[in-house]
């Protein structure tokens, strides 16, 4: 299970790009922090889908741009009209154009909003530290700032389900449906440490050092050190995107030269497990409001993987799954749905499937009657 929603820099010491099932690897390392090879997918073949100039192309430049504080902005990709709002949250080190296959068809349907986090697409980067509760405030903000008033259906993938769920829990009379694709869990680190050390410990280094880069790379632009036109300078301002998404590449790897926005994108992967501790709730239910959680069937696993780490990943997708099952076990009208075939991705691998589960949401929602909130 994976994203990062990130999608991965250049490799730019062999100048090939990364291609999309290394990125997904990449992901899979920074969302659940349980990093396997970054050969894993390339080693099956995968292709990465082709996007067309048309569905990219509300991603290419900023969109609606708010303020959320003091000096700083949150852009909005907004498509179609009417009411629920969809909501789109991108897992951790991703942002709005991750939903390029989904939102432009659903948009047909209702008003649908993707969003950048801070520091990531065209928002402002931020001091706040990137957490789950700063995350959600931000959304929050944002929403407010472009008067974009419930009722609402939250969608989130990866680690944004931490800040889907913290949302839905501050705004229960606002928010009428949830589509969790491929979540994390809350606490989910400690969750791996528990059923699966040694997976846990295979992994564990990738987002540190990301994370360190990032950092790094920010000292030495404000140093000065880094010269435009360098592989260096190239290396730390490249964003992370999907080949057929390179149209973003020259415009965002011009934001990234701003040190702080490298020092946002750091806090986001060194707060991951803090933000799965803020979303921690036994309290926590949602009624009958319809939820849906997507759970990936497809973790491909390296050839050389010690047969030990290979059981204990085993062991850690299945606590995963059950985790998925208490999701959607906090609504009455809660299911999971297994996608066999999708990896981490399934928005990517499998629009379908996504689409599917939120047309009969937004279908089932227009039927029911107005639902009273929820209050624990």
């Amino acid at each position: 299970m994976s994203e990062n929603s990130q999608l991965p820099r250049k490799d730019r010491s062999s100048g090939a790009e990364c291609s999309f099932g290394r990125s997904l690897l990449s992901s899979v390392a920074l969302i659940l922090l349980t990093v396997i090879s970054s050969a894993l997918v390339d080693a099956q073949g995968a292709a990465p889908p082709q996007a067309k100039v048309s569905e990219i192309a509300p991603y290419l430049k900023p969109q609606m741009v708010v303020p959320v504080a003091e000096g700083r902005t949150i852009n909005l990709v907004c498509l179609g009209h009417g009411s629920p709002t969809v909501v789109l949250t991108a897992g951790l080190g991703g942002w709005s154009w991750v939903w390029y296959r989904i939102q432009s068809q659903l948009s047909r349907t209702t008003r649908v909003c993707a969003w950048d986090p801070a520091g990531l697409g065209f928002s402002s980067p931020s001091p706040d530290p990137q957490d789950t509760v700063h995350e959600t405030q931000d959304l929050e903000a944002a929403l407010k700032a472009a008067h974009l008033d419930g009722p609402y259906v939250m969608v989130a993938h990866s680690a944004g389900a931490y800040v889907a769920i913290r949302f839905a829990d501050d705004h229960q009379s606002s928010v009428v449906g949830m589509l969790l694709v491929d979540p994390a869990i809350p606490d989910q680190d400690a969750v791996r440490e528990r059923v699966a050390p040694k997976f846990a410990a295979f992994g564990s280094g990738a987002p540190r050092a990301e994370a360190m880069q990032l950092r790094q790379c920010a000292a030495e632009l404000r140093s000065g050190a880094l010269k435009r036109g360098t592989p260096r300078y190239d290396e730390c301002t490249a964003p992370s995107l999907l080949p057929s998404a390179s149209a973003l590449t020259d415009a965002l790897a011009q934001l990234n030269a701003d040190p702080a926005r490298l020092l946002t994108q750091a806090s986001a992967i060194e707060n991951v497990s803090q933000s799965g501790r803020e979303v921690i709730n036994p309290q926590r239910r949602y009624g009958e409001m319809p939820l849906i959680v997507l759970t990936s069937g497809s973790h491909p696993m390296p050839p050389d993987l010690p047969a030990d780490v290979r059981e204990q990943a085993a062991l850690f997708f299945r606590a995963l799954a059950a985790g998925h099952d208490a999701y959607a076990a906090l609504s009455t009208l809660g299911h999971n749905q297994l996608v066999p075939d999708s990896g981490h991705f399934i928005q990517v691998d499998d629009p379908e499937v996504v689409l599917a589960a939120l047309k009969g949401m937004l279908a089932d929602i227009a039927r029911q009657p107005a639902r009273q909130p929820n209050v624990h």
